[in-house]
């Protein structure tokens, strides 16, 4: 009688006798049937399923630690401009105001509830089965890294459509009028380039190591694709918490879960990110009251960068697309093959 052969939790079930089979990572892999093969009184060790439910606790948690560096931050923050600190204070809007117009302030009030926000999902990838950085989707990938920096110029075209549609439907908001301001003040001050990598570089590692790296990576290996790039990037974008600001991301999500999909990999993803928010602090910081109604010269070279950029960065990204295509033979319908047998993935 022929030997029993189990799926193997790293290869995919379908590949045949020393055919080339798909890692975990979707990385190719030999399939070697005689390394493996089993009797008839062998045990066969069931293949768990993935625990999906993990992803909606991590985001829950990573939510509340954001929540609560940003109101200890609040108060820090103020007792540093301030010297000291009190209720009524922290409820005077422009004792506020005067925080943002101090680097440090705005550092305290940025950086520090993005860092906290990460945490959660950084421990779960640690106690995870799987190694850490496969976990988060920090790998090689499929695509040659200049694509990655294509992607980087692409994304702040579909930011900036995403900004111009939405506009036409919707006003802006107090919340958003409010941060723009803070931005347009930082620029004029000659802080710049602190701003650009403190709205950039920390959103940019922090929002995708969670949204794409850990939500979507699970989420994707347990549902069919589509529904796990959408399901991230409804979280990514209710994580910005004003409703016109949520309605104007869920593009760039669904973007930058492609990417990260097609890619096989969170490095585009990350550059994208960066790309996109570094063009909007400098496109606030370009751009002239905007009660004056009028466009300044360097806004208009400055969007028309955008656009000449952001066609030659997409075109690229899509050819790059098809010709380093995911293998087909990984099968994400079935996440069985995908996970360790000895304990579910968390």
């Amino acid at each position: 009688m022929d030997p029993i052969e189990p799926a193997s939790p790293y290869t995919s079930p379908s590949a045949p006798d020393g055919d080339i089979g798909v890692s975990e990572l979707g990385e190719p892999a030999v399939v070697d049937r005689s390394s493996r093969q089993l009797t008839e009184s062998s045990p066969i060790i069931p293949q768990t399923r993935a625990r999906w439910w993990t992803t909606f606790a991590v985001i829950g948690i990573s939510l509340l630690c954001f929540v609560v560096a940003s109101g200890v931050m609040a108060v820090v923050a103020t007792a540093y401009v301030h010297g000291s600190v009190s209720a009524k204070m922290l409820s005077n809007p422009e004792n506020l105001r005067a925080v943002t117009q101090s680097p440090t302030g705005l550092l305290l009030l940025i950086v520090t509830p993005q860092l906290a926000l990460v945490l959660p999902c950084l421990i779960a990838a640690y106690l995870s089965p799987t190694p850490t950085l496969q976990r988060l989707a920090l790998v090689r990938g499929y695509w040659p890294i200049w694509a990655w920096f294509a992607a980087a110029l692409a994304a702040p075209l579909v930011g900036v459509i995403s900004g111009v549609v939405v506009s036409l439907f919707l006003e802006e908001s107090a919340s958003l009028k409010e941060m723009s301001d803070i931005f347009r003040r930082q620029g004029q001050t000659g802080f710049t380039i602190q701003l650009i990598l403190m709205i950039g570089v920390t959103p940019a590692l922090c929002e995708e190591l969670l949204f794409r790296g850990y939500v979507q990576t699970r989420m994707t290996r347990v549902f069919p694709p589509f529904l796990g790039i959408l399901f991230s990037s409804i979280a990514f974008a209710a994580f910005h918490m004003d409703p016109i600001h949520v309605i104007a991301v869920i593009p760039l999500g669904l973007f930058l879960g492609w990417l990260t999909w097609q890619s096989g990999s969170l490095f585009p993803a990350i550059l994208a990110h960066f790309g996109n928010n570094a063009v909007s602090v400098l496109a606030i910081i370009f751009s002239p009251d905007p009660d004056a109604g009028a466009i300044s010269l360097p806004m208009l070279k400055f969007t028309i960068g955008i656009f000449l950029f952001g066609c030659v960065g997409m075109i690229t990204v899509l050819i790059v697309s098809i010709v380093y295509r995911r293998p087909s033979a990984i099968n994400h319908g079935n996440p069985t093959f995908l996970d360790t047998p000895s304990r579910p993935e968390t």
